[in-house]
């Protein structure tokens, strides 16, 4: 009786066509024949001097990470800072943290879906932030209004999770100007964030100096005093608890509100391309290359506003072109 061949042999042992961008090799899964556009999001098409990307190998199963990525609700609390000086983390006058727990709100698309997190910030301002989720292990997050109430800026950030096998997971990280302005050299470097060179070993596969095997270099007492989780660098706070639940969690124990609201979206959405392969279909976004013009947004407004309305727009690169 043949042995079950799993994810990794398969990835190893099977020729899939390539295609390079930007000194990026992207490989692809199944027959030649259903070879997908080759990838257009915006980051891929400015200057260098716009864009940052890296690489870091996830101790997780790749699910588990990207699900942990698309939820937006733990990011005030897992990243927030404890003090107004604690220069470390999303302060505490940011209204990622001064606002309420999100609600969250879902329209599909033709890619995936665009998804907002919809909070209170006080008495006549809401706080909306706008995703992307483009299939099938794509985020595209906000990031314009500034995490000290600084000036709004012009940068969006993502990831790419990409299964390794079935227990690991390289995530790709980028972020972008999409304004006049380029990125600093600070912000190039991606220092402090768990993903640069500082937090990332390129000679050992892109593993993570902080990891399970050192509690992720946690400092008690800055926990105590500084931030909620003690850990330096928003990205390894998130691979942190992410791999500390063990490579692959029984997911039928859990149990989902309306929060994970993302989180079941792209579950269903994920079985429907599984069978629409099945059935020799191609899936959700094989062929549509609309996601090249999206735009992940995050605004204030007025509890008057029809934010849905006026947010939109802006997270669609042609249709702000013409505002």
């Amino acid at each position: 009786m043949n042995e079950p061949v799993s994810f990794a042999q398969r990835i190893r042992t099977t020729a899939y066509p390539t295609h390079e961008i930007g000194g990026t090799v992207w490989t692809y899964m199944g027959p030649s024949q259903h070879t997908p556009p080759v990838p257009d999001f915006e980051y891929l098409r400015v200057a260098d001097t716009h864009r940052t990307v890296s690489k870091v190998w996830e101790e997780c199963n790749w699910m588990q990470a990207l699900e942990g990525g698309i939820d937006t609700s733990h990011a005030p609390i897992l990243h927030r800072s404890l003090s107004g000086d604690s220069g470390i983390g999303n302060p505490i006058t940011s209204p990622f943290v001064r606002s309420s727990a999100p609600t969250l709100e879902l329209d599909h698309t033709d890619y995936g879906y665009r998804y907002f997190g919809v909070r209170d910030l006080d008495e006549s301002d809401l706080y909306v932030r706008g995703y992307h989720f483009v299939m099938p292990f794509t985020q595209i997050r906000p990031a314009q209004v500034g995490r000290d109430n600084g000036p709004r800026t012009a940068i969006i950030s993502g990831h790419h999770w990409a299964p390794i096998d079935d227990h690991n997971t390289m995530v790709w990280n980028w972020s972008y100007s999409f304004g006049s302005e380029p990125l600093s050299e600070h912000e190039r470097e991606l220092a402090g964030t768990g993903n640069g060179r500082d937090a990332v070993d390129w000679s050992n596969e892109f593993r993570s100096y902080a990891n399970r095997t050192n509690h992720w270099k946690m400092d008690r007492q800055v926990q105590a005093t500084k931030t909620f989780s003690g850990i330096p660098g928003i990205n390894t706070q998130d691979r942190a608890v992410q791999e500390s639940m063990g490579e692959i969690v029984d997911r039928t124990r859990e149990h989902l509100g309306p929060a994970d609201r993302a989180i079941v979206t792209t579950r269903q959405i994920l079985l429907d391309a599984a069978r629409a392969v099945q059935d020799e279909q191609d899936p959700r976004g094989a062929k549509n290359a609309a996601y090249g013009q999206a735009r992940a947004i995050d605004r204030i407004y007025t509890r008057e506003t029809d934010w849905h309305g006026a947010i939109v727009p802006e997270m669609n690169r042609e249709a702000a072109l013409t505002r």
